[in-house]
């Protein structure tokens, strides 16, 4: 190369490195506005500083938003109408193109499933309960069947035959008798039970020496012993036995239940009349030591000596038998009812201190007979119909 031609363009003098060219550079970006915040302490120094106005909030929007607000307020463009479309009739379909199928969206299955599910869970709860209603309640609550009515029973009223009249016995003053007994008396209950009228009195000895009716009224102890004592002033010959028949005012027969009851206050008129016969008999039996009354009941045929006995045995421990004698008997000789025979009939006695008082008791066949002595008992049993 010559020496002498003219540098090049791009080689520097001195051997030096050629430069490149320069860029043009780009100017920097403005710098972005200045933000600042709000305090209390930049309030109150804007306050000192524009003396008490205070500052004016400055507004600011960041240039991210504000090339989007261009945007959003630049309307969209108007879309191209296709050629043909204003008052140019549309281009004829071609021959042989079918016209496009509008289908009606089927109903989907899922609606259907669910309207069977809860069909069905319906039925099988109406079924469950109709099942327990007709079978498990009646097993679980079986209906109890009302009681059947009682049956209206009628009593059969039976007319009660007419007293026939009694047979004629030997008339004899009657004995008005006021006397006082010298022993002590007893309360006598009798029983609010009005007893039926007494059947007619039918004697239970054979023979007897004779019968007296005695009026007893009131009934009550003072005036059944007080009558008995006047008769047994009037008797004669001794070892014989006189009857007394027992009235009241109206001259009705006095039944075995309030007799005895008047007697021993222990001994109910029911019990008496529940087993023995209403018509009883009562003896005055005369000895040589006195005059011993004897009583005398029928077993009813509802009842038995079984069933009776018990009552009996009680009479051993009543606390007024000396209410069975017309006179004072003294005191018990024994401690306790002994256990003998007469004339071949079991007995149970009660000696006592006063000569020939002894309380027996015995049963011959259905009769029962209570005797205040011994030779009165022996008596009466031999001469027992």
């Amino acid at each position: 190369m010559d020496n002498n031609s003219p540098l090049g363009m791009n080689q520097q003098p001195g051997g030096m490195p050629p430069v490149p060219p320069q860029r043009p550079t780009t100017p920097p970006p403005p710098p972005p506005p200045e933000i600042t915040l709000r305090t209390m302490q930049s309030d109150m120094q804007d306050l000192k500083q524009s003396g008490g106005a205070g500052s004016a909030p400055k507004p600011f929007t960041p240039p991210e938003l504000k090339s989007d607000l261009r945007q959003s307020m630049t309307p969209p463009p108007m879309p191209k109408m296709p050629q043909g479309s204003l008052g140019e009739p549309r281009p004829a379909m071609p021959a042989g193109s079918a016209a496009p199928k509008i289908e009606a969206e089927a109903p989907k299955g899922g609606n259907w499933k669910k309207i069977v599910l809860w069909g069905g869970i319906l039925i099988v709860i109406v079924a469950a309960g109709v099942a327990g209603y007709l079978f498990v309640y009646p097993a679980l609550f079986p209906q109890v069947p009302p009681a059947p009515p009682a049956p209206v029973v009628t009593p059969v009223q039976t007319p009660t035959p007419a007293p026939s009249p009694m047979p004629a016995a030997p008339v004899t003053a009657p004995a008005t008798t006021t006397a006082t007994s010298t022993e002590a008396t007893a309360t006598t209950t009798l029983s609010a039970t009005t007893p039926a009228p007494a059947p007619a009195h039918v004697s239970l000895l054979a023979s007897v020496a004779n019968t007296i009716p005695l009026t007893i009224s009131p009934l009550d102890l003072v005036t059944l012993k007080a009558a008995l004592q006047t008769e047994a002033q009037k008797l004669g010959a001794t070892d014989t036995l006189t009857e007394v028949t027992l009235h009241d005012a109206n001259d009705q027969m006095l039944t075995a239940g309030n007799v005895m009851s008047a007697i021993l206050p222990d001994l109910t008129a029911g019990t008496v009349t529940n087993l023995f016969n209403a018509d009883m008999t009562t003896a005055l039996y005369k000895d040589a030591n006195g005059v011993w009354p004897v009583y005398i009941l029928q077993l009813s045929t509802t009842a038995s000596q079984v069933a009776a006995q018990p009552t009996v045995t009680g009479l051993e421990s009543s606390p007024n038998l000396a209410n069975l004698f017309i006179s004072a008997p003294g005191a018990a000789a024994a401690t306790a009812f002994k256990s003998g025979t007469v004339n071949g009939t079991a007995t149970r006695y009660m000696p006592y201190t006063t000569t020939g008082a002894s309380l027996n008791i015995a049963w011959s066949g259905t009769k029962l007979v209570i005797s205040t002595s011994y030779n009165g008992v022996k008596k009466v049993l031999s001469d027992l119909k």
